[in-house]
């Protein structure tokens, strides 16, 4: 397995710098729980998809992205964010995208522009398209990680880099999740913090 990669060098993610994630104030938009995130992880899904060969054929306008502040584990471990393949059903209703990709928010605005592009691959990495029964018919569905990893984002950003990332964002989700238990606390004790409070959701 390939451990290093000159597709993503360092000066590489530079051009990514400008992105910032939003912040979404508790006194203008409450305690909410899904926020649109097209604008920043969108690009970065466009540059993923310019920059690597297994993700070459994605198409970021399919997909709607979001943001939220509920963390998810998988494993036993927190992770960036997932991906939904939006069921036949749900497609009849509305028919824009083909799949939900959702971060953690309190997380997601600690990462620099390199682990976000790791983890925003890795995510992208879930995307299957099948041809169906009939000939015009194509599937969306949702690939099975290798064991925790997906083989291709650790091929491409090596295994040790990606390894890294992952224990950054477990860390950096458990810093945010401690944190909001602590401003909730102040909350209740009548302190004013600025911070939006989330539930900590275990089920992946």
């Amino acid at each position: 397995m390939t451990t290093s990669t000159t597709t993503f060098a360092s000066s590489a993610f530079a051009e990514l710098d400008y992105l910032k994630t939003p912040e979404f104030p508790t006194e203008n938009f409450g305690n909410w729980e899904f926020q649109d995130a097209d604008d920043e992880l969108r690009v970065i899904a466009e540059f993923i998809k310019e920059k690597t060969s297994h993700n070459s054929e994605i198409d970021p306008e399919r997909i709607k992205f979001l943001y939220t502040t509920k963390a998810k584990k998988d494993a036993g471990r927190y992770i960036a964010g997932y991906l939904i393949a939006r069921s036949n059903m749900d497609k009849m209703v509305n028919d824009d995208y083909d799949y939900f990709l959702v971060v953690f928010h309190p997380a997601w605005k600690s990462l620099d522009s390199k682990q976000k592009t790791i983890q925003l691959d890795k995510i992208l990495c879930g995307i299957e398209i099948a041809p169906g029964k009939d000939p015009s018919e194509v599937l969306f569905k949702k690939k099975q990680t290798d064991s925790r990893e997906y083989t291709e984002n650790m091929r491409h950003f090596g295994a040790e880099e990606v390894l890294k990332s992952s224990e950054i964002v477990d860390m950096a989700c458990v810093q945010a999740i401690e944190k909001a238990k602590e401003d909730a606390k102040k909350a209740k004790n009548g302190e004013v913090v600025d911070a939006n409070v989330f539930d900590e959701d275990e089920q992946f």
